[in-house]
């Protein structure tokens, strides 16, 4: 039978979700990963980071600019991939 959580279980798993990531937080609170997923692809974006302060935004914006120099430095080393295999094929 599905389990039904208050908008309060919800909104607790939704912000540990966030500081630990959805699997860690569906373990520790005993619930679906899958409906934690669900229930954050469903709240708008505009809304996700309203309940954070500070100090919390501070460090979801270190996370996010972490990932984002991880990527830019996956794409530099793919073009430059790219550019090694293209310039192999011209011969």
């Amino acid at each position: 039978m599905k389990k039904v959580y208050s908008k309060e279980e919800r909104a607790e798993a939704l912000k540990l979700a966030s500081e630990i990531g959805v699997t860690a937080a569906g373990r520790q609170l005993d619930i679906n990963p899958n409906a934690i997923s669900n229930w954050k692809n469903r709240k708008p974006k505009s809304q996700q980071y309203d309940n954070l302060n500070d100090e919390e935004l501070r460090k979801e914006n270190l996370r996010l600019k972490k990932e984002l120099a991880e990527k830019a430095e996956e794409v530099e080393i793919l073009q430059a991939a790219l550019g090694f295999f293209a310039k192999d094929r011209k011969k």
